[in-house]
Parts: C-alpha cells; structure tokens; sequence
C-alpha cells in the first residue's frame, strides 16, 4: 500500500520543479497536471562545412517552464538526429553538396517548439586546396596545430585529450618501440578536442607514442611523438579536490576562488570552462586558469553565456588528475551559493514542494528508466585512513584533518546515467556548500571524488544526486556526517599519589616479609648462643 500513490503520480504526466532547504538547493522531479507550455524555438542555429563529408550545426539553448529535454535536429527538412546538447555533427556526407538544417526543441511531456531559423552550409570539395601560408598558432586548410595535448596514465590504461586550434581528425599510435607496434587508434569525426583511452597496457611501463592530424582534405602531418609510463602501485592515488571553489558573479565577468588542498604534493590548479555541462576532463572545454594561485577572474564571460559551468583540477606530479570540484553561475546572481544541478533554469525559492529522504536518506526522481540500475545506501563509501564507513550506517564520524574518499561500486550504477555530484554542507555554515564530480577510476572499478581535509568541526550534510542521460536528476542520497578533530592516544602518566597508594597495597607483604626475616635472624643468634 506504501507504494499505491506512486503508482498513481505515474499516471500522470511529470514536470520538474525546484525545491530549497536550508542547507542546499536540489532540483527533483514531481508529478501533477498536465504540461502544455512548449519551449522556445532554438536561437541562433549555425552551419559550418568542416569536411568533405561533415557539417557542424549549433545553436543557443532554449528555455521552458519546466525544463527542456532535448532537440530534434532537421536536414533538409527530415529529422537526422535527437540530443540534449546544443550542438549536432552531421558525418557521412556528400562533397561539394549544399544541406540546409534548422532545430526544434521538446520537454518532458512532448511539447515541440517552433522551428529555429534555417542555415545552409556547402561540404568542402574534393579537390586538394592550395597550400596557403601556415598560419602560426591557428593551422590552416593544409596543416593541423597542435594547442594542447595532455596524457592522463593509469595502472593498465592511458587517456589522451588532444586540443587542436582547427577541427582535424587524428590518429594515436603506440608501443614498446619507436615502431608503434602495440595498435593505433582513429576518430572518424573532425573535431577541435578529442579524447581516447589505451587500454591492456603494463603498470610501471614505458611506452612511445605518435599523435598525428589529418586536415579536412584528407593531408596527414606527426602532432607530436614522445613517451609515457604508466603507474605503479606506489603512485596510483590521484590527489584530493579543491576546497570551497566559488563562481560569483560581478557584472559582465566571474570570480573564481577556492582553497589549495593543504599538504598535497601537486603540480597545478586547471578550470575550465563550458556553457553547456559542468566539463568533466582537463580538455572538456575552454581553459582559463592554471596555477598554483587560489583566485582568478574570467573576465566579461557572462556577457555570451549564462549560466556558466566551472570545474576545478588538481593535477600532480605523476599525472594524476582530481575528480573535479564544480561551480556555476548565471548572469545577475548574487553570490547565493546553491547546489549545482543540470536544469536550464536557475532555482526559484519557493517554487515548489520540498520532498524530504526516507529513513534510509533516499529521495527517488519522479521516473527511473526501465532497467536501471541504481545503487542502494549501503553501496555508498566513505573512505578514511583505509577505513571504509557505509553510507547506512547510523552515526558517522570522520577526522577534519584527514582527506577522505567518496565511492560507489561501478557495478552498482547503470552506464546510461550521465552524471554523479557530491555537495557538502559547511560544517560552521550550512548556507556554504561545496560539489564535486564523481569520476570512474583508473582501474574503472569506482566512482570516486577526494575530499581535502576540511579543518572544520561540527556536522555536514552530505547530499549525492545522480543524473540520467536527460540531464534531468533520479535519485538523491542523503547522510549527516559529524566532523570532529581526532585526539592521539598518549601513555597515561603516574603521579606520586599513586605510586603512595601501590606502596599501601603491598605493605601487609613487606611487613610479614620483614618479620619473618627479623625472626630467623634471631633464631640463629640464639642456637650460637647455646652452642
């Protein structure tokens, strides 16, 4: 019978709303009457030829009462793909060929928008193009440059993000030797970022490796040759978060600041940047800090986007990256901090109904997709000088001058869902929180989030939101832990009133010991006497 008024709500058609409590801000989905508001169409749509065969299309996000879930994209009036970015590459087409395209977005309750404006682009020619002069740090039709290029190494794998100042698409080749005889991989699409993963490789090994760009026309160029090694056991441990990363907003430009985690060995600090998610590799997105520092200022970005998506790195020494801790900001915000979500709308205060957890800290979305796989609390760790707490025990306590680790079992969580955020409350001030991504592991085994010590005494709300591929939360996880300063075990000293009352404890011995002694003593005296 507990379950008859969900059964029921799943009759009718949903719709998100925002709901606040006073330690954090969480978006959940409920369910009441019917949606028949459609978003706005999709602004802006642009189509760029980046190929022979491929045609970019983009466009700004549109926005509804409820939420947007995603756009239909249209070539030559017929749909050819659905997505909830606001970006399409469209592969596998025609050289020398014109396409027209336009986009319209849809919500949960299948409401369709009007139209975008319509944009035509024209796929590059098949002809070699005139080598033209290279053009420095930009590249040109003929040549790929190479901006940035980043191995990540694992204990069997190694992930490579690859920046480019032109889409391009490339190859990576590797292996034992300079002949590259372990493999190769190719992307099939021209992009400016890219990221691939090796995998079956050795800990401890060193490997050579080649990356190499092809231009739209097809003209190969080497980006970059070089080597790498994988990690051993010894230096497997990727280094905690940044604590307390802050974006506020300041007219047209952003604040960022956050704090070093205090006694890592690390190399530096990376945010970056995205308009569309919070990025989750040092690559996904614009870079526009790396440091040492603890404070930046991304200068009149909110004057193109809002909201704005942030997330910091701590990178060390052996090239092990952080889970990333995770900002975001509208244009006009006021330095509340809330916890991040994926809606396309900020949180409205009071807009909706504040659902609280159940007795096992569990808040359900309003829809899990058939097949789901979600994990249950008991699933949920915290880590802590190698011991591991359960997320259902009943009282949990943590040192604050200890980092921690924040796990679920891979196995446990459905590869469809896209996103897992962890959000502390301040142990001091409940209205200050922090977030962190949760990201898969090296040995693909965990996702895990490093928690630098936290300095601070008193209880924290630990909130977990798992996000599907929608963007759109299904479940929330909720723990108060308690935060305390652990004191060491010293030897207990002995004081002279004790030591007078061991002395009466043994003075019955000693007497009769005494006495005993004093009467031999005599005895003898006495028979020497006689003799």
């Amino acid at each position: 019978m507990k379950y008859l008024p969900a059964l029921c709500a799943l009759l009718l058609l949903p719709f998100l709303v925002w709901a606040q409590s006073d330690t954090g801000s969480f978006n959940i989905k409920v369910f009441g009457a019917e949606d028949i508001v459609a978003p706005t169409a999709p602004g802006t749509l642009t189509a760029s030829a980046i190929a022979t065969n491929q045609i970019d299309v983009a466009w700004t996000a549109s926005t509804d009462n409820f939420v947007v879930s995603g756009y239909v994209v249209y070539r030559n009036g017929v749909a050819v793909s659905t997505t909830t970015h606001t970006s399409y590459s469209d592969v596998g087409l025609a050289a020398s060929t014109t396409y027209t395209y336009f986009a319209r977005a849809f919500d949960p309750s299948l409401n369709y928008s009007s139209s975008s404006n319509t944009a035509a682009a024209t796929t590059l020619s098949l002809s070699t193009p005139t080598p033209d002069t290279p053009g420095g740090q930009q590249g040109t039709a003929s040549r790929v440059v190479l901006h940035d290029l980043m191995i990540i190494p694992g204990l069997s794998t190694s992930t490579f993000y690859i920046s480019t100042a032109r889409p391009a698409r490339f190859e990576v080749r590797w292996g034992r030797t300079s002949s590259y005889e372990l493999g190769y991989v190719v992307n099939d699409r021209f992009v400016d970022n890219y990221q691939t993963t090796l995998t079956d490789l050795e800990p401890g090994t060193r490997y050579e490796y080649e990356v190499v760009g092809y231009t739209p026309f097809g003209k190969a160029s080497v980006l970059e040759r070089g080597h790498f090694t994988t990690l051993s056991q010894s230096d497997f441990t990727g280094p905690a978060n940044v604590n307390r990363f802050k974006a506020v907003g300041s007219g047209d430009d952003v604040d960022l600041s956050w704090q070093v985690p205090v006694g890592e060995q690390y190399s530096y600090v990376r945010i970056v940047r995205s308009h569309i998610h919070f990025p989750t590799h040092p690559l996904d997105g614009s870079i526009v800090y790396q440091g040492t520092g603890e404070g930046f200022t991304d200068d009149g970005v909110l004057r193109q986007f809002s909201p704005v998506y942030y997330t910091a790195f701590v990178v060390d020494s052996a090239g092990n990256v952080s889970s990333g801790a995770i900002a975001k900001v509208y244009a006009g915000d006021t330095g509340v901090v809330v916890r991040p979500g994926e809606g396309s709308a900020p949180p409205t205060p009071g807009s909706g109904t504040v659902t609280e957890p159940n007795s096992d800290g569990f808040i359900p979305g309003a829809h899990v997709p058939t097949g789901t796989r979600m994990p249950d609390i008991s699933e949920i760790y915290l880590i802590q000088n190698g011991n591991q707490i359960s997320f259902d025990e009943e009282h949990i306590e943590l040192d604050n001058a200890e980092a921690f680790t924040l796990s679920i079992p891979k196995s446990v969580v459905s590869d469809n869902l896209k996103t897992i955020v962890v959000t502390f409350t301040d142990p001091t001030d409940s209205r200050q929180t922090s977030s962190f991504l949760l990201r898969i592991n090296k040995d693909n085994t965990a996702y895990e989030a490093v928690v630098a010590p936290l300095g601070l005494e008193g209880m924290s709300r630990i909130i977990i939101d798992i996000y599907d591929y929608e963007a759109a939360v299904i479940g929330t996880f909720q723990k108060t832990v308690s935060f305390k300063t652990k004191t060491s075990t010293e030897s207990v000293p002995i004081f002279p009133d004790r030591i007078i009352s061991g002395l009466f404890l043994v003075a019955p011995f000693l007497a009769a010991l005494f006495a005993g002694v004093l009467l031999f003593l005599l005895y003898r005296r006495r028979k020497k006497a006689k003799a």
